[in-house]
């Protein structure tokens, strides 16, 4: 995070550039309403009462002067709500209520949006920001394979079982993605999407998961392999793609070599008798086939 670097750096006697501590609030505009948003009169009293913003804002304009102040808008943008800020993003960079109330921004804060698109925003909007575009395939997965091995760091998990998973990744995740262009999708999904999925999913069995040994933990990976990127794939998908994977599991296929570490043999991979995506791990080194799980008894307030 930017806000942390900073930080850091204000806390270091030996840099050379002079930073400050960086302050900041992460408000979703679309997931409240516009009173709620930028504050609202009472329908009976007519009190007023400030929004989330309003409040937000006033505690930046009248907090410590040698601190920064981010305002972070992560949602949509559209006309709805953001038309309010208009005279925050000119020149005048007030931010002015319908109680009457003028806050004047100051030089330490600043707002940020950060929305998937902009199929909704202005141009009038537009014009008024400096624009940071990603593309998803142009960021690529590796920016959060890395910062998800942070996380596992922070889980516990050592040198060794580090080792293994950045080559359990290096290896299956290219492959995968070199494949799905040969299989039918139901629908499209980003790179950052399916390496999100598989570190979810991996991170759930690691935290129920107290104690494992390698075995345990490279058949959990490819179970949630499996899913996180053959799950979106039609039924002649799946079953293509789950060709194209074993011949990389059983190391036939050149273009991918097992890596070192890999230790599993056939009788602890997935059963061959249906696809990769017809079995379930338990969780004690056993796959079993999804036909046989339990009965799931809806609760009979559903």
């Amino acid at each position: 995070c930017l806000a942390a670097t900073l930080k850091c750096v204000n806390q270091d006697r030996e840099a050379s550039l002079q930073e400050y501590v960086t302050n900041f609030r992460i408000i979703n505009p679309k997931a409240i309403t516009m009173g709620q948003l930028y504050g609202s009169f009472d329908p009976v009293s007519h009190e007023w009462s400030d929004g989330v913003l309003a409040k937000t804002f006033r505690e930046q304009v009248y907090g410590n002067p040698s601190e920064r102040y981010w305002i972070i808008f992560d949602g949509p943008v559209d006309a709805v709500w953001i038309e309010n800020l208009n005279t925050v993003l000119d020149d005048n960079k007030k931010l002015c209520l319908m109680s009457g109330e003028i806050m004047q921004m100051t030089k330490m804060m600043n707002m940020m949006f950060e929305p998937a698109d902009l199929e909704q925003a202005s141009p009038a909007t537009v014009s008024r920001c400096g624009m940071i575009y990603m593309e998803p395939a142009q960021l690529g997965w590796r920016a959060l394979h890395m910062s998800y091995l942070n996380v596992l760091e922070k889980q516990g998990l050592n040198d060794i079982y580090m080792t293994l998973y950045i080559d359990l990744v290096e290896w299956l995740i290219p492959a995968a993605l070199h494949f799905l262009s040969e299989c039918k999708s139901m629908l499209e999904t980003s790179q950052l999407y399916q390496y999100r999925m598989l570190s979810t999913f991996f991170l759930h069995f690691l935290s129920k998961q107290h104690q494992y040994n390698q075995t345990w933990f490279q058949q959990t990976f490819l179970f949630c392999f499996a899913w996180a990127y053959g799950s979106a794939l039609t039924v002649n998908g799946q079953k293509h793609f789950d060709g194209l994977i074993r011949k990389v599991l059983y190391g036939a296929n050149e273009e991918f070599p097992r890596p070192k570490y890999f230790s599993l043999n056939r009788g602890q991979m997935f059963p061959e008798k249906m696809t990769i995506m017809d079995y379930r791990f338990d969780e004690v080194e056993n796959w079993w086939p999804w036909l046989r799980s339990e009965e799931c008894t809806l609760p009979r307030t559903y």
